[in-house]
């Protein structure tokens, strides 16, 4: 595996009190916080039908700007086991 680029660290809790996300992301190397620009992404994460790899799509909501992830079949079971509460783990199908 090659040298990276950024390297960070991120936790996110729920703060019961607020019912807001907390977020929290520190540069690996420096051990300093990450402070980023207020922002809204749209993350969807898919299976391509012509392929069957799972892909992730992220676009930044205010320029429009969009780019898409590749792994491989352990995405989906990574993101429902690591990332997604139990009743946020139901595939939807979507039609565009």
């Amino acid at each position: 595996m090659g040298s990276a680029l950024f390297s960070f660290v991120i936790w996110f809790w729920h703060d019961v009190q607020t019912g807001a996300l907390q977020v929290q992301v520190v540069h690996v190397d420096t051990g300093k916080d990450v402070l980023f620009r207020d922002s809204s992404f749209l993350l969807r994460v898919f299976v391509d039908e012509g392929t069957s790899v799972p892909r992730c799509f992220l676009r930044h909501v205010s320029s429009g700007r969009e780019v898409y992830l590749q792994s491989g079949s352990n995405l989906l079971l990574f993101i429902k086991d690591c990332l997604a509460a139990d009743d946020e783990t139901e595939v939807h199908e979507t039609r565009e």
